[in-house]
């Protein structure tokens, strides 16, 4: 059961990697922050470079990219692969505005003639084994997937991974296994599962309904970034760490310490800004005058200060997230097995 660190703007970065390092808590590939992919501009992003050239652990790394345009996407795929990559991801799910209205990320899922001309440049572009997808199932409506997963399925991707709501539902909707459950089936390459895996419940819904090669985790990740050996422990039958609060300490001290360097010219407060964008999702489970402290936070020694008065004790740390949240959202629907639709969809 392969184990992936979902790509997230901002966050699932080079600071993140080396806390992930640091923790000793590794998925068994990254990928990472998209690269946008523009025609009159060659250049690849400094900063999401250091990713795949900076990358401290043993692990391989994919590098992601976000556009539409086949000549551009090809000629940057092959940029990537000059750099340490295992190979190169295809972004057809970010639901953000920005990047969908330009007909990119989940924007792509509107037509599909120009999702199958960027398929095909980057399976032209790049040798067997280094060409994966990552999508949603479709813009509007889950059934989209029908006509969606052929054409992937036409140009031979190396491997799969399917966000499990569709870009209109975005992150506060129930996920639909169902229809991973038919990629499964329906793909002769491996096939990762990915939305609302917070924790082991919802890790095993996942196995036990669809089959999958394996599971990729984003937000649950930025909470818990134990959550990896939490899951390999269960796998493999032993015993599951307890945290506490002072755990997460240990993990916001290196997280601070991973986002100061990566600062070339220090300035405090666009340090402490960063922190806060990993730290929404720490917050959740813990004491609401945390996070409503932590975001009030100008400096350095404020920031420390808090979290030391808060999460310097012994308290458990929830494995699970509270669910009524817009971070967190139904995710109990996986595990409620009454109410889990598994009958793959018939063409």
């Amino acid at each position: 059961m392969l184990l992936a660190l979902a790509p997230m703007k901002d966050v699932t970065d080079i600071a993140f990697i080396r806390t992930l390092n640091n923790l000793g808590s590794l998925p068994d590939y990254f990928i990472t922050e998209y690269f946008r992919t523009i025609g009159h501009h060659k250049k690849m992003s400094p900063y999401i470079l250091q990713s795949i050239d900076e990358n401290p652990t043993s692990r391989p790394i994919f590098g992601q990219l976000v556009g539409s345009e086949p000549e551009f996407l090809a000629r940057d795929a092959k940029n990537l692969l000059s750099h340490q990559v295992a190979g190169v991801d295809i972004n057809m799910g970010c639901p953000a505005p920005i990047v969908c209205r330009r007909n990119a990320g989940g924007g792509m899922l509107k037509s599909l003639k120009t999702m199958d001309a960027a398929l095909g440049a980057l399976r032209d572009a790049l040798p067997e084994g280094c060409f994966t997808v990552k999508c949603r199932l479709g813009y509007d409506t889950p059934d989209e997937f029908e006509q969606i997963l052929p054409i992937i399925a036409k140009h031979s991707p190396d491997r799969v991974c399917i966000h499990a709501r569709t870009v209109r539902e975005g992150y506060r909707s129930a996920v639909h296994p169902e229809w991973v459950k038919w990629a499964v089936d329906f793909l002769p390459c491996p096939v990762i599962a990915n939305g609302n895996i917070v924790d082991i419940p919802t890790a095993e819904a996942w196995i036990n309904q669809t089959h999958p090669a394996g599971l990729m985790i984003g937000r649950a990740a930025l909470r818990n970034p134990w959550i990896f050996n939490q899951l390999r422990c269960h796998f493999n039958h032993t015993p599951i760490p307890v945290l506490t609060y002072r755990d997460i300490l240990s993990y916001i001290h290196h997280l601070y310490e991973n986002t100061r360097l990566c600062q070339t010219h220090y300035v405090e407060e666009k340090h402490i800004h960063r922190l806060k964008k990993y730290l929404i999702y720490t917050a959740r489970g813990l004491p609401t005058e945390f996070d409503h402290d932590m975001k009030r936070a100008k400096t350095s020694a404020d920031f420390l200060h808090i979290c030391s008065t808060y999460l310097d004790n012994a308290t458990p740390f929830p494995l699970t997230p509270p669910e009524d949240t817009h971070l967190f959202a139904h995710f109990s629907a996986l595990t409620n097995t009454e109410n889990a639709c598994l009958t793959a969809p018939i063409l």
